[in-house]
């Protein structure tokens, strides 16, 4: 089975799939779609940094090249936290597995798995890139002490949307880590289900937060 294959299947049959991805692990295709996440995530981060005007407010000496700054750490930081989200993020359920009784490897097998898993986010980069494009300028006040920039920014119903599909991914991502968590770590559906659950709740938890403050 290819990459091309295995990506087919993890979207028509993901039980079935993750089985094979388990027992015979290539970290190279893994590495590949993360690195697919990264550039799209990197194209989206741009195209929405010319979406966001920052007015600084309450800075005595602003610096009239933060705008391009914050374009520069947006593209830079996406396409480095995306390797840094897989790698850290999937030692934390490998350890957790373990910690549970699993028996799986973090690498290749954990880290090919959860690369596998990230696919909807790479589906969710690429709406999230076209959400963006379509999304009118949006000014963002920041001033010490204040919160009401994140409130102009998911007032935008584009960039509000960008976060709910976001979300949806997410869901759709634990749902294949659940697969991946029960053949990996050989974990009962009871104990698979809380690992595959941990990053969705914490997307919540991070969704609803920035909702409320």
């Amino acid at each position: 089975m290819d990459i091309t294959e295995k990506i087919t299947g993890v979207i028509k049959s993901p039980g079935n799939t993750m089985k094979t991805i388990a027992e015979a692990p290539l970290i190279e295709e893994a590495f590949l779609i993360v690195g697919i996440f990264a550039v799209i995530s990197a194209l989206a981060g741009y195209v929405q940094s010319f979406k966001l005007i920052y007015d600084f407010q309450g800075l005595e000496n602003p610096i009239s090249s933060m705008q391009s700054f914050m374009t520069i750490f947006t593209i830079v930081s996406a396409l480095i936290g995306a390797f840094l989200i897989w790698l850290i993020g999937t030692g934390i359920l490998h350890l957790i597995s373990m910690a549970l009784g699993g028996e799986g490897k973090f690498t290749p097998q954990m880290l090919t798995i959860v690369g596998y898993c990230m696919i909807p986010l790479v589906l969710a980069g690429i709406m999230e890139l076209v959400l963006f494009s379509m999304a009118d300028p949006v000014t963002i006040t920041i001033s010490p002490g204040s919160t009401a920039g994140l409130k102009e920014l998911y007032d935008n119903p584009y960039f509000l949307g960008a976060s709910i599909i976001g979300l949806i991914m997410q869901a759709w991502f634990s749902f294949l880590l659940y697969f991946g968590i029960q053949n990996a770590h050989k974990l009962s559906p009871s104990k698979s289900v809380i690992v595959a659950g941990i990053p969705l709740v914490v997307s919540i938890i991070s969704f609803a937060w920035s909702r409320l403050i």
